[in-house]
């Protein structure tokens, strides 16, 4: 790292850097929720985080209405790389957090569904596709809920998965910054194409 930019900073403060870079690089973002005292501290170090995440090929975006910070790949090196189900189930994760937003009037923090109902919502939007065993479903959420997509809310009844709670996370509509709704359908349908020939990794829309 440069020494100018660690420069003046003590070995507590080096290691709350380190902490939130592994964080970005790992997750994707800071969310203040999860980590109020390191999103504060990055804030108040943020001429120094932008100065480091540009060396690392990064840039950061700081949504402070949000209350979090995504780090955007500047280079496709740096592009993570989700399979054919996954960017579909993140394109309906999409459309749904934005209907649920422009049409329901909900807040960016409170779009939330079973996954009984985001199952059901697959089945309409994508009618020629064979949709997620459960199983897949799970993991495919679980790396969402890892790249700081959603959060899963399990419940104790007896429905099991069906019964998950999926909050969307703002993040999404970050990471996949459509204009609107009709590039939605383009993308969707690039996809859904793909998904019909031999299963390969695609970069993860961020930019």
């Amino acid at each position: 790292m440069n020494e100018a930019v660690l420069h003046n900073l003590t070995e507590t403060e080096q290691e709350l850097l380190r902490d939130a870079f592994q964080r970005l690089l790992t997750s994707g973002a800071i969310l203040r929720e999860d980590h109020r005292n390191l999103y504060e501290w990055c804030r108040v170090q943020r001429t120094r985080m932008d100065a480091l995440s540009t060396l690392a090929g990064f840039k950061l975006d700081w949504q402070q209405e949000q209350r979090l910070i995504l780090a955007l790949p500047q280079s496709s090196k740096l592009l993570r790389r989700f399979k054919q189900d996954e960017t579909l189930l993140a394109l309906a994760l999409w459309y749904d957090f934005d209907r649920a937003v422009k049409d329901d009037g909900k807040t960016p923090d409170d779009v939330r569904f079973t996954v009984r109902d985001f199952n059901e919502s697959l089945a309409t939007k994508f009618k020629d596709l064979k949709l997620p065993t459960p199983t897949r479903m799970r993991e495919i959420l679980q790396l969402f809920e890892r790249k700081s997509l959603v959060r899963l809310i399990e419940t104790s009844n007896v429905g099991g998965l069906a019964d998950t709670v999926i909050r969307v996370l703002p993040t999404l509509r970050l990471v996949i910054p459509f204009p609107g709704v009709d590039e939605w359908h383009r993308q969707c349908e690039r996809h859904l194409q793909a998904a019909n020939e031999p299963e390969e990794a695609t970069d993860e829309p961020q930019d």
